[in-house]
């Protein structure tokens, strides 16, 4: 049968196959309780924090090249540095998730868009209802949306950008005679 060891002998042997003569001990906690305990031996708290950075710039690659996989990215490289830019779907996830995370309105508050996008521009008509709806906007009636997230200058802005603003108004309005079920928020 195996005897316990007592933590205070285990850490005494951790600490002499360390190897070091003075330890911090903050550092060294951070350092095992994180698996960087062998790091640790090896070279000190300076190799686990140049270990930590590189596997921080690894998990960054890692991400960007998923992102430029799944076309939400473009990345070129201009002498040592590199450009990267949104892509249209990028920057369609990007206002759908800001929608979608904004803060609630007070209540009885909600931002209204009515728009009159013409027949002749029935792709942008298409896809900015499908935004809308991504969004947790609700339909009150043909192209009339609400939410009650606090979303007036995010729709603004993209309403600028995209140039539908001569078919696209944006409202901050409480008093309305109906809403449907569906006007307690966003997804």
């Amino acid at each position: 049968m195996k005897k316990r060891i007592p933590a205070s002998k285990f850490l005494l042997a951790a600490l002499a196959k360390i190897g070091e003569a003075t330890v911090d001990f903050n550092h060294l906690v951070s350092a095992v309780s994180s698996h960087y305990g062998r790091a640790y031996g090896k070279g000190g708290h300076t190799y686990v924090v140049e270990l930590k950075r590189r596997q921080y710039e690894q998990d960054i690659k890692a991400k960007l090249r998923q992102l430029k996989i799944n076309h939400y990215i473009t990345a070129e490289k201009i002498g040592k540095r590199f450009l990267i830019t949104l892509t249209k779907k990028g920057q369609a996830t990007t206002i759908v998730q800001r929608l979608r995370s904004a803060k609630i309105m007070a209540k009885g508050w909600y931002t209204v868009v009515i728009f009159d996008i013409p027949v002749s521009q029935s792709w942008a008509r298409k896809q900015f209802r499908q935004l809308l709806k991504e969004g947790g906007f609700f339909l009150l009636q043909q192209s009339v949306w609400a939410s009650n997230g606090n979303v007036y200058t995010v729709v603004v802005d993209f309403v600028k950008q995209a140039k539908l603003d001569k078919w696209v108004n944006v409202y901050r309005a409480t008093d309305f005679l109906y809403l449907p079920k569906r006007s307690n928020g966003p997804k």
